[in-house]
């Protein structure tokens, strides 16, 4: 991190008592950003950081002019240079977008046309602020020759400016938008959450690509994000937001060492970390000093009840008595799975996808194996076997000593297994049905696996929703009625409606602020140590796997390049590729 601007410089962007509202129905206004205040320093890395819904990305569209004035009503001083956008002309606020001013989206797919290729996207973007006075066939030529000279600058060979978004992977796609955005060297870049939806590793490379662009060109950074660890490798300054407010502003190595507001202090503290004590219960919003207890997974008490080889790590399982090797409860062994391509004679298919090569794992009766991997890795696929929901081309699936390697072709199988083997989703809003009450949600395994009345089974809602810190007054709620961490929450009472041995749950929290996501992972820790489950734990974040599995298997290209207990696996990585997970993660 370089040191910070100085703040008697001239602002390169200028906030000055913002306030947006929207308008709803009657007349009536909701505030999302109320009286806020700050400076970007040229050269300045500031960063924005807030849950959702705290007012952060509202902030950087206001400075952007890309609030639609007949919903929103936007009052206060925005200068992007000394230039002021609240109030002006949209023929002047375009003129500062692209050139003074740009904006790095955080979904890169949505954000870039699927009809035109990367290369026309990136020309235009420069072609529509360059002199006038050029001939128009110089303009497009230099507009193509600044796009090539981009895509190579960020990292992306010029060869590939023909292909289209979808080509490219998520890392890619989000250097795309980057070059786009710097491509007429602006003087301010708003990046608004521009590595959450990525993997660890590549998220490290769009930080460091922002970092060396942001030093070559001396461009001020506004960071909106929600997470604190990207903040602090990153940013010279922190503002702090909750509810459309400012709560705290400073140096980042001050707020992150002694924040004054609990609110910050809490947010700093929720995420798990590869220091973190694992099993330790994370603090939160709502509690932001829980109680440490370490997991019943990982007391001496549990330890001792399996054998050492089974153990999450050192201590008491080291000196318990030798006992029986218990059978694992579920295990894939030689596991293939293949998609697409044309079925030769002789077996195989000719121009396949092969998503996972020869994968072998085993989860242990209340046991949580971490399966870890970047995006593309096998991880949601040797899941979706294990759950009955993708059939392997080749390879043994067992659950409890019982093949069930057909039961994604075997109705009456899978519908057996559903009763011992549930699912939670990444996305609790896309994997909860938006026509139907949390009752019918929750309640729908029930009827279809039970003879139980209505009665019975609202009673049984009842007692999920309590379970997972819900209320039985939530029964008669939608989906959209809630918050992102409360349906997740709605999302595990499905899961455990019929007491299954074994949930699966694929990225349960990647998708949630980071105090959200303590919230669950502790909802989880609980209710392993209350209900005894069996837990796959998919992810991509080796934080959170160390702080709640015990056991971690680390995919990549659809092979296990590393498995053991989780202290082994991080405190002595044998994989390259594990040691370079572990590097980008710190």
């Amino acid at each position: 991190m370089t040191p910070a601007p100085s703040v008697q410089a001239t602002p390169a962007l200028s906030v000055r008592d913002l306030t947006v509202s929207f308008k709803g129905r009657g007349g009536t206004e909701t505030a999302a950003v109320e009286g806020l205040s700050f400076a970007l320093a040229p050269g300045e890395v500031l960063g924005l950081v807030g849950e959702s819904g705290s007012g952060k990305s509202t902030v950087g569209l206001a400075a952007m002019g890309l609030h639609d004035p007949a919903r929103t009503r936007v009052s206060g001083s925005v200068l992007v240079g000394g230039e002021e956008v609240v109030g002006a002309p949209e023929s002047a606020v375009r003129a500062l977008r692209g050139s003074r001013i740009a904006m790095v989206f955080q979904d890169a797919l949505a954000a870039l046309s699927p009809f035109h290729t990367v290369g026309a996207q990136l020309a235009e973007a420069y072609r529509v602020h360059a002199p006038a006075g050029a001939s128009a066939g110089r303009r497009r030529a230099d507009a193509r020759e600044k796009a090539l000279a981009m895509l190579e600058r960020v990292g992306i060979p010029a060869a590939r400016a023909r292909d289209y978004p979808h080509q490219f992977s998520g890392g890619m796609r989000q250097r795309v938008m980057i070059a786009m955005a710097l491509v007429n060297h602006p003087d301010v870049l708003i990046a608004d959450e521009p590595t959450t939806a990525l993997d660890a590793r590549v998220q490290r490379q769009v930080l460091e690509l922002l970092a060396e662009l942001r030093e070559e060109s001396g461009t001020a950074v506004l960071l909106v994000t929600h997470d604190v660890g990207v903040v602090a490798g990153t940013c010279d300054r922190m503002l702090v937001m909750r509810g459309g407010r400012a709560l705290e502003e400073g140096p980042t190595r001050k707020l992150l060492t002694g924040a004054a507001h609990p609110y910050t202090r809490a947010l700093i503290g929720a995420a798990p970390t590869l220091n973190t004590v694992p099993g330790t219960r994370l603090p939160t919003v709502d509690d932001p000093a829980p109680a440490s207890r370490a997991a019943e997974h990982d007391l001496s008490a549990a330890a001792a009840s399996r054998p050492a080889a089974e153990s999450g790590g050192a201590g008491p399982a080291l000196a318990a008595p030798a006992s029986p090797v218990r059978p694992p409860l579920a295990e894939v062994v030689d596991l293939h799975v293949e998609f697409g391509g044309r079925r030769r004679l002789r077996g195989g298919r000719r121009g396949a996808v092969q998503a996972v090569r020869g994968v072998s794992l085993r989860i242990g009766p209340g046991e949580t194996l971490g399966l870890v991997g970047e995006s593309g890795s096998g991880k949601s696929t040797t899941a979706r076997v294990l759950a009955g929901l993708q059939r392997p081309t080749s390879g043994d699936v067992r659950f409890d000593g019982r093949d069930i390697t057909r039961a994604a072709a075997d109705t009456r199988l899978r519908r057996e297994l559903s009763r011992d083997v549930q699912l939670v989703f990444q996305d609790p809003y896309a994997s909860l049905n938006p026509r139907r009450t949390v009752e019918e949600i929750v309640t729908t395994p029930l009827r279809v696996h039970t003879a139980q009345g209505r009665e019975e089974r609202r009673a049984r809602a009842v007692e999920l929703l309590e379970q997972v810190g819900l209320r039985a007054g939530h029964l008669h709620r939608y989906p959209h009625e809630f918050s992102g961490g409360q349906r997740q929450r709605i999302g595990i009472a499905r899961a455990l409606a019929l007491r299954p041995r074994l949930v699966i749950a694929d990225e349960p929290v990647s998708a949630l602020d980071v105090s959200v996501q303590a919230q669950v992972l502790n909802l989880l820790m609980d209710l392993r140590e209350e209900l005894g489950l069996s837990l796959l734990f998919v992810s991509h974040d080796l934080a959170v796997v160390r702080h709640f599995c015990d056991r971690v298997a680390v995919m990549r290209a659809g092979r296990v390049v590393e498995s053991g207990p989780r202290d082994e696996v991080f405190a002595d990585p044998k994989a390259p590729y594990t040691r370079e997970l572990l590097a980008a993660t710190m």
